[in-house]
């Protein structure tokens, strides 16, 4: 078997012997000498760079800041081997000197420590440094150890005849410093050395450059591969979508605020459509968080639902740019399949998991080989069956799972902008679910079902947010009605959307549990239990698209904890008008 290809890294020429202090580091590596710098662009794959001697024999300290931003700009990562000055205080302190003092071109020693790299860290984009000490020495009988007053190089007569001190600290001959900027390898010399000191210098998307500001439009960044067309009604099938009611009995209005907040729930109910586009963005950045950087700058719209979560936008998206996926890059074609949120439920299933499906449609009717990457966060077993159903037969497509703190490259990432990121204030009417929702029935073969009689109740008991404070006796008084109660939680993919299935009347307090009448039959009827301090219309405009009639009720009385109470009586009044 083959042995996979090293990866490449540079030396620049040197007299100092590099390879016999760290061995272990050139048997991992194929390290290939350079005579200069401009010689480095033979190898534009190699992300790092051996040098020695360069930073001490500089002109002066300007000299040395110049050659590190240089090189830095080019190599992710730069060993820079030099004579260590670490210990130079405890050997003055014995009548002791380095050597490399002594030395006329040794111009900046005593200059180059950690200190240094620091002081100019920020503006070379430096995001890490780590000390290591080179040759190790513990008593004061070393041969490149000399009086403080000796201006030449060692008397060997003059080291025999030396007192002998046993050191209280290691002192090192030489040092080598690594700095890291964003991306670097995660290589590190301590097989080979030890380690003195590691320093984190900035943040290390900000040592990236990834700022954010100047943030770009899909369109403006990267190739359009799909548009809404102008004639949307046309991907609707033939399929009525039917205005959303608000159901009520007379005793909801008490006083001029409620009135303002169902005025404000029937405008919000009132159709909008969401036109989607596609665009494939170029040398992507994508983070954790759900953020995406093209060309390295900020795409608009990838910060969806951050600043709604998180009181900082830098917090959220830099966090989730703090360490290399296994994978570094991703080659060829990827798809964007997950935004801030997707662990709710609703959010991965009528974005993400929609995006990533649309996505699929458009490389289908595209002339191309090789595989389609998808981009998510890490699954659970809920989503990752509805992977496994929406990538049957699909062998050219794998999923790369991207933890919240981890970042990959990619070279063309398709983004679905309007389904990933805010288009609207609120969600809105999208033609393009109407495929997604057959595509999802016909894989699991529940597109046609022969019951179509169920009353079910959508429970929050599996939930502590927003709960319903007396949803046991609501659940009681259900089930007198005939209703049978879902939890789920516990519940399997394809039980939960054979219930919606089969449902003839769905209620529910609003939540991401009722994010699957997407999968109900035309004509089922929704009763959704609105929390009237909490009005979103995601649920209702999957309800809508997929043909349901929708009702809903406003509640005003909220309890603790974010809870809130439903008037059962007004439910079972308005559950008896829809049967």
């Amino acid at each position: 078997m083959q042995e996979p290809k090293k990866e490449q890294a540079l030396l620049l020429k040197t007299p100092y012997e590099v390879r016999s202090n760290i061995e272990h580091f050139f048997s991992s590596y194929d390290v290939i000498e350079i005579a200069d710098l401009a010689e480095a662009s033979e190898y534009p794959q190699a992300r790092i760079l051996l040098c020695a001697l360069e930073l001490t024999h500089a002109a002066d300290i300007d000299t040395a800041s110049d050659f590190v931003a240089r090189v830095c700009t080019r190599f992710p990562m730069v060993v820079f081997i030099e004579p260590s000055s670490d210990g130079r205080a405890y050997l003055a302190g014995l009548g002791y000197k380095s050597f490399h003092e002594n030395y006329r071109e040794n111009r900046m020693f005593g200059q180059i420590n950690v200190g240094f790299f620091r002081k100019i860290g920020h503006s070379c984009g430096l995001y890490h440094i780590e000390h290591f000490g080179i040759e190790p020495t513990f008593d004061v009988r070393a041969w490149w150890i000399v009086p403080q007053t000796w201006l030449h190089d060692v008397d060997y007569r003059e080291l025999a005849a030396r007192p002998n001190h046993v050191f209280d600290e290691t002192i090192f001959n030489m040092s080598a410093f690594v700095v890291r900027g964003f991306d670097a390898p995660k290589v590190s010399l301590g097989s080979d050395l030890e380690l003195i000191e590691s320093r984190l210098v900035q943040p290390h998307a900000r040592a990236g450059g990834f700022l954010l500001d100047d943030f770009r439009h899909a369109h403006d960044l990267g190739t359009q591969l799909y548009a809404t067309p102008e004639d949307a009604i046309s991907l609707l099938g033939g399929r009525e979508i039917h205005a959303a009611v608000l159901l009520d009995s007379g005793a909801t209005v008490h006083n001029e605020t409620q009135a303002g907040i169902q005025m404000q729930w029937r405008g919000m109910s009132a159709p909008q459509w969401l036109d989607l586009s596609v665009h494939e963005l170029p040398d992507c950045v994508v983070g954790g968080s759900g953020f995406i950087f093209s060309g390295r700058k900020p795409v608009f719209g990838s910060d969806y639902l951050i600043p709604y979560i998180q009181t900082s936008l830098h917090q959220s998206v830099w966090e989730g740019m703090q360490k290399q996926h296994h994978e570094h890059v991703v080659p060829g074609i990827s798809i964007m399949g997950f935004n801030h949120l997707y662990g709710n439920y609703y959010h991965f299933m009528a974005e993400a998991f929609n995006a990533v499906s649309l996505c699929l449609d458009i490389l289908d009717g595209e002339d191309g080989e090789g595989t389609v990457s998808i981009l998510t966060g890490t699954l659970d077993p809920l989503r990752r069956s509805y992977f496994n159903i929406l990538l049957q037969g699909r062998h050219n497509v794998r999923l790369v799972e991207i933890a919240r703190n981890e970042y990959v490259r990619t070279d063309r990432t398709l983004y679905c902008s309007r389904l990933l990121g805010r288009a609207l204030p609120q969600p809105g009417l999208v033609a393009e679910r109407v495929a997604f929702q057959k595509t999802l029935l016909e894989k699991t073969g529940l597109r046609e079902i022969g019951r179509t009689d169920r009353l079910v109740y959508i429970s929050r008991q599996d939930t502590k947010a927003r709960r319903i404070l007396n949803e046991d006796a609501l659940i009681d008084r259900l089930r007198s009605l005939g209703f049978e109660i879902l939890v789920a939680t516990g519940t399997s993919l394809a039980d939960q959307i054979r219930i919606f299935r089969e449902a003839r009347l769905v209620v529910a307090g609003h939540g991401a549990g009722v994010s699957n009448m997407l999968f109900a039959r035309e004509g089922t009827a929704l009763l959704e239990l609105i929390q009237a301090s909490y009005l979103n219309v995601g649920p209702m405009r999957l309800a809508q698209i997929a043909g349901c009639r929708y009702y809903s009720m406003l509640f005003f009385e909220d309890g603790p904890h974010n809870g809130w109470y439903v008037d059962i009586d007004r439910v079972e009044w308005a559950i008896r008008q829809l049967l």
